[in-house]
């Protein structure tokens, strides 16, 4: 049975005060991606193409590791 390996984005957002996001710290993007995480389960909302997405997708060897 062939299998695809799917590398998945989540959308977030993170308010800052520099526009190019220079000054957005690891903290920042660690509670904003909590944050999302929650409000998704909350909502069941976990639909590809929405606040979700496939980056890529390659076929996984039968002899590859999950």
């Amino acid at each position: 049975m062939t299998k695809y390996n799917h590398m998945l984005d989540i959308a977030f957002t993170v308010i800052s005060e520099e526009e190019d996001g220079s000054d957005i710290t690891p903290e920042q993007i660690h509670e904003a991606i909590a944050k999302r995480l929650v409000s998704l389960a909350e909502a069941n909302e976990y639909d590809i193409g929405g606040a979700i997405g496939i980056c890529d997708t390659y076929e996984i060897e039968e002899n590859d590791n999950e």
